[in-house]
């Protein structure tokens, strides 16, 4: 066989399990348990038009519904760790990564899922909990590289020369819906030279529109 066929069959399933994951919080943001979900992005005045185009979905609270699901699609455990999914605990048992969150799927530069971003649900704020959570950096995901939305958006930002740089999935998701096209966000990180080279590929000028708090300042 080819050279590195072995390695691009580990990166595929990483891929597939990703996607498998994406599409299991999609179909339980339509349960019951993604209710309260739905009412805080309506809330946010999101339409499900805009939910579905970015594919948002919602992660149980419960601490092995994703990878029991996985599991029972013949996915091992080891990959399913490797692509970011759980963790395991110090007693050595793992740990769906993303409970009780409204998901964000990021699909990389070419549409392909390779993890997420997920916020807590509202209510469930507290200082141990992170407000939002990443997917670790997998050999697929790379938050210094990677700008969320941009397999959508790359096109209008070509067309327009200019790219507007948001803050987060929230924000990117919120202004495409008022017809904003030519965005990108960064996830969970601040600009990275990775970013600019990416975006200076297809635009000539780059606005910043962060929020006015430090952390926003800071970025």
């Amino acid at each position: 066989g080819r050279v590195g066929s072995s390695d691009q069959k580990q990166i595929n399933i990483l891929y597939e399990a990703n996607k498998v994951a994406k599409d299991y919080f999609k179909e339980t943001l339509r349960q019951d348990q993604g209710k309260q979900a739905i009412e805080y992005l309506k809330k946010r005045g999101l339409s499900g038009e805009t939910a579905a185009e970015f594919e948002i979905g919602f992660a149980p609270d419960s601490p092995d519904a994703l990878h029991r699901h996985l599991i029972g699609l013949g996915y091992q455990i080891a990959a399913v760790e490797k692509a970011g999914l759980v963790f395991k605990t110090d007693r050595g048992t793992y740990v769906d990564r993303f409970r009780n969150r409204i998901m964000f799927p990021i699909l990389n530069h070419f549409g392909k899922p390779i993890g997420f971003t997920g916020r807590i649900m509202p209510g469930f704020e507290a200082d141990n909990v992170g407000k939002y959570i990443n997917s670790p950096e997998t050999p697929i995901f790379n938050k210094s590289k990677i700008l969320y939305g941009f397999d959508k958006s790359k096109n209008a930002i070509r067309e327009s020369k200019t790219a507007v740089l948001v803050e987060g999935q929230m924000d990117f998701v919120m202004a495409w819906q008022d017809g904003v096209k030519n965005l990108a966000a960064t996830s969970g990180t601040a600009l990275t030279a990775e970013h600019m080279k990416t975006l200076r590929r297809v635009a000539e000028s780059l606005v910043l529109s962060f929020d006015q708090d430090e952390a926003g300042q800071l970025a």
